[in-house]
Parts: C-alpha cells; sequence; structure tokens
C-alpha cells in the first residue's frame, strides 16, 4: 500500500464517484480503479459498494477510510511544519461565496496575500446550493453560505459558523412612494412590480411571500444584482434584499436606492456564516485565509451593529 492508494481511497470517500474523484485528482478511471482493486485485495476485504448511483463505503471500509483520512491529515501537517514561517507558507485556498457579500472580500485577500505571497486564492461566486454541492464534492475548501432553509441530509457532512443575522429589507428608487416611510408591511409592496434575485434561498423567500400574501407582478428575476439595482433606482420596480449586504452599497450611500426594514413577514432574518467539510484536512493555509476573512467581517459587522440602513428622503 502508499500513499497515492490513499489519496485515491480518501477522494472517492469525499465525492462518492470514481469518476469525480477521477476528475479531480488528474488521473484515468482505469487507473483509479485499478490502484483500489489491488488496495482491496492487499487488504483483504471490500472498502466501497459500487452501483449506478456511485460508491458508498462498506462498514469495514468507513472504518479503513477514517484512519487514512487520518494518515493523510498528519501528512499535511507534517508538510506544513516545514512551512512556519509566514513568507514560506505555501498550499491552495478554494473559497466560494454568495454575489451579495463579495464586497468585503477584497480587503482579506489583499491582506492575506501581502503576508502568504506564495498560498494560491481561488475564489468563486455561487448560490449557496451550488456552494454546499462543492464542499461535498471537494471543488472548494470554503464557503461563505445563508445558513437558513436547507435539509439536514444536505448538510450533515458539513461544519458551519454564524458569522451574522440580518433582517430582511425592501429597496426602493428615490422617487418611489414608498421612500418616505420608515418600515414596509406586505400590504404596503403588494401592488408594486418586483424584480427578484435568482437564488435558491431568494427565491424560496419569494414564494413563501407569494403563498402567504397573495400573487405578486414580478418583472423578472437575474443573478446580475446591479441590474436588479438599476432597475429600482430608475424606479420600475422594488425588491428584497438582506440589510447587510446593502450597508456601503454604492447605490444607497448616493441615494438612488432607498432600503427600508420590511415588517409583519416572516422570517425577518437571515443568518449568513461560513461552511466547510467536517472531516476534510482543514490546512494551515485554510485557516489563516478565514483568519484573515473573519477580521475583516468584524469590522463590517461593527457598521452594522452601530449603524442603520441607509435611508434618503425625496
Amino acid at each position: 500500500m502508499n500513499i497515492e492508494q490513499f489519496e485515491y481511497v480518501s477522494a472517492i470517500a469525499r465525492t462518492g464517484s470514481i469518476s469525480i474523484a477521477t476528475e479531480q485528482l488528474h488521473v484515468t478511471q482505469a487507473g483509479i480503479s485499478k490502484s483500489l482493486l489491488n488496495l482491496e485485495k492487499e487488504l483483504g476485504i471490500k472498502l466501497f459498494n459500487r452501483s449506478r448511483l456511485g460508491c458508498s463505503p462498506t462498514r469495514q471500509g468507513e472504518i479503513v477510510i477514517e484512519k487514512i483520512n487520518d494518515i493523510l491529515a498528519k501528512i499535511e501537517e507534517i508538510k506544513e511544519e516545514s512551512q512556519r514561517e509566514t513568507s514560506l507558507l505555501q498550499g491552495e485556498v478554494r473559497f466560494s461565496v454568495g454575489p451579495n457579500f463579495m464586497e468585503i472580500l477584497s480587503k482579506s485577500i489583499v491582506s492575506f496575500k501581502k503576508d502568504y505571497p506564495n498560498v494560491r486564492l481561488e475564489i468563486s461566486s455561487k448560490n449557496s446550493e451550488d456552494i454546499i454541492q462543492d464542499l461535498k464534492e471537494d471543488r472548494t475548501d470554503l464557503g461563505l453560505i445563508y445558513l437558513d432553509n436547507h435539509e439536514k441530509k444536505q448538510i450533515k457532512d458539513l461544519e458551519m459558523k454564524t458569522i451574522v443575522e440580518s433582517r430582511m429589507i425592501v429597496c426602493v428608487g428615490k422617487r418611489s412612494s414608498l421612500a418616505s416611510k420608515k418600515v414596509l408591511t406586505p400590504q404596503d409592496v403588494i401592488s408594486h412590480p418586483f424584480v427578484n434575485i435568482d437564488g435558491n434561498y431568494s427565491n424560496w423567500y419569494m414564494q413563501n411571500f407569494i403563498t402567504k400574501h397573495g400573487p405578486l407582478n414580478i418583472i423578472f428575476t437575474s443573478n446580475n444584482i446591479e441590474l436588479l439595482k438599476r432597475t429600482i433606482a430608475e424606479g420600475n420596480a422594488v425588491g428584497f434584499f438582506i440589510e447587510f449586504s446593502m450597508i456601503r452599497d454604492p447605490f444607497i450611500l448616493n441615494g438612488d436606492l432607498v432600503a427600508i426594514p420590511f415588517v409583519n413577514h416572516e422570517p425577518k432574518t437571515i443568518s449568513l456564516g461560513w461552511a466547510r467539510k467536517r472531516n476534510k484536512h482543514f490546512s494551515r493555509a485554510q485557516k489563516e485565509f478565514l483568519n484573515y476573512l473573519m477580521k475583516e467581517y468584524e469590522k463590517f459587522s461593527k457598521d452594522f451593529l452601530t449603524g442603520s440602513v441607509g435611508r434618503v428622503s425625496r
């Protein structure tokens, strides 16, 4: 047996698929299958049950895979121990984040790269459901996601931590008849045209609203947040947003958009946090990047907790 075989087994267990493991490790499917068979023959046990749906560990396989992951984690620790100097730390951090929360990343990235120039960062923007799937299939290391409204089976293998809870708001144009109101209720907004963020949580929230309060005139949905905000600013629609994501938004700061708290509808808040695969090695590079990200969030949260959403009177 050898380290390469252990890496193959760990990847198959993580992804539940030989083909996905092959893609991630950049090896041939025939090569990884042969290596797995040789290891099973040497151990005298079957590690995985194979079917059209993928690979799942056998009972004996679960015990062996846990020990294999422990060995691989120790090997990574040995490698990292040789890179104790900040400037020598190497590795890769694959980080995924929802489009509403890209703004605060820039300062974190600049600070981190200044201190750790040899660590490669790969940043992608996706919705929470896609990030969760990528975490489970080892396509990303860390994710910044909405923590609400996920099925338990989707997140059972993930470690998750709340960073902040934020209330929902309605954004309207500065010339809208709603712009002078201190709060908005479902009855206030139901007769207005809507635009909606095309994401799992946003779509669920909108459908939940419709179920409770009746149909809406939804002009369009899009994952292009700038397009949605511009449409609202031009007075053609209103839309639901998360207060936390709009504090420093240029449309709010220059007065083109007015952000108003939304009341008399549940849920009132949404939780934002980070997530990672629970049993996957948490490298020093990943831990350090998360520390830099959390420091920036702490600074950002002070504005959020001590200030209020910008409102512009007509």
